[in-house]
């Protein structure tokens, strides 16, 4: 099987691979750089999941795959707080997508109002924060903000498990 990946970025690569080990034995993961295709930095869950769904077919699109994994981290509001969780998609070559989420964790509020402001992305405002710079092909904020329990693959790994149980339910599903 070859599950087409519209992403480079190692952690969400290591994510998809955990995700997809936990119910397939013999799968090749196949990079694709959608860079091109989804906004810098979605703002609110739909944004988010028209980034995966973007991601996931363009990337099907461009390998002789099986499905098309498409994940996208984006920031949602709930009340007066901001949160940051990923959103996956996976399709097939008929078209058929599901969805799935990660754990959410909540942003420092006063951060992402000025890094709103000043039109900037997520990665930009985490490496303000932490000092590490390329902090998202790393751990991720979440592992800085958890003192290293919960990585970035971790977040990945969750939204692409429950994107896949359509996929493995397919009777309850219609798929």
């Amino acid at each position: 099987m070859i599950v087409a990946v519209g992403s480079r970025n190692p952690a969400k690569l290591e994510g998809v691979r955990k995700a997809f080990s936990n119910y397939f034995r013999e799968f090749e993961v196949c990079p694709v750089d959608s860079s091109s295709v989804a906004r810098a930095q979605p703002l609110g869950l739909e944004q988010m999941v028209e980034g995966a769904i973007a991601r996931a077919k363009f990337a099907l699109l461009k390998t002789s795959g099986d499905y098309g994994v498409g994940v996208e981290a984006g920031i949602f509001k709930v009340g007066l707080l901001y949160f940051d969780h990923q959103q996956a998609a996976i399709a097939d070559a008929s078209g058929r997508v599901s969805l799935g989420h990660s754990a959410g964790y909540m942003l420092p509020k006063d951060a992402v109002e000025k890094m709103l402001g000043e039109g900037k992305e997520l990665e930009q405002l985490a490496e303000g924060l932490t000092g590490v710079l390329g902090i998202g092909d790393k751990g991720g904020l979440v592992h800085y903000l958890t003192k290293g329990k919960m990585t970035r693959a971790d977040l990945t790994e969750q939204c692409v498990m429950t994107a896949l149980a359509p996929w493995l339910h397919r009777d309850f599903y219609g798929f």
